[in-house]
């Protein structure tokens, strides 16, 4: 699919503060981690690292070139948008489980319509209507109509770039007040024709909306795996 100019409305946005914990486990100064002198993301991982927004995989190991899963950038995202979860419901939450530590963020990203349907394997929608508050003597049942979403969501598995541009995009239009439209002359992207058709739009949205800026021979590489050190990018381009 050749990328040409198009007109989308875009929305204004206000993000929240980052909390990039789920880039996990340790929280340390930059200057304590050994593995990242030299790399290309060292000044925006040093940055984020002493505002204890990113954390390294141990004192010493931020880990950039580490993958990060779709479970984890979705937490990220919601969280750099300070959009807030949902306790888990048996039944709705795709694949997962109660006891898997993400179900807060998927079960409110799927309330919220903000996981793409293209990153849902087998994906069902079902609408379906909600009680949302028991009814009293003085206040009826609050009821409304809700998607159920059934399918695999994995979110154990590495998330790909394209998919990353995906979640950001989602997350950015779920947060958005004010419609603004223009036209925008799409991004040059050396190897568009890899994107895959489902995922070309939030590409496009999430070069315009500044959140990527692809590899530096102009290329996006939409299939390989989002490192960490990427994903730190990503999250400071969301400020």
């Amino acid at each position: 699919m050749k990328i040409g100019e198009i007109g989308m409305n875009i929305k204004k946005v206000v993000a929240a503060a980052l909390i990039l914990s789920s880039m996990t486990a340790v929280s340390a100064s930059a200057a304590e981690f050994n593995d990242i002198k030299g790399h290309w993301a060292e000044d925006v991982i040093n940055e984020l690292a002493d505002k204890d927004i990113i954390h390294g995989v141990s004192d010493t190991e931020f880990n950039p070139d580490g993958t990060v899963t779709r479970a984890e950038f979705l937490k990220m995202a919601m969280d750099s948008f300070g959009i807030v979860g949902h306790a888990y419901r048996d039944g709705e939450c795709l694949d997962a489980t109660n006891d898997d530590w993400y179900c807060y963020y998927l079960q409110g990203a799927l309330d919220k319509n903000i996981i793409p349907k293209e990153m849902i394997e087998n994906c069902n929608v079902t609408k379906v209507t909600k009680t949302l508050a028991e009814a009293t003597d003085d206040k009826e049942a609050v009821t409304t109509d809700v998607n159920v979403y059934t399918g695999k969501f994995d979110g154990d598995k590495p998330i790909t770039r394209e998919e990353m541009a995906a979640i950001a995009v989602c997350c950015k239009n779920y947060v958005c007040k004010d419609e603004v439209g223009f036209l925008f002359k799409s991004p040059i992207i050396k190897d568009e024709a890899e994107i895959d058709e489902k995922y070309v739009n939030y590409v496009i949205l999430a070069y315009v909306f500044r959140y990527i800026n692809g590899m530096e021979d102009g290329r996006f590489a939409p299939k390989e795996n989002l490192t960490r050190a990427q994903a730190a990018v990503v999250m400071n381009n969301l400020k």
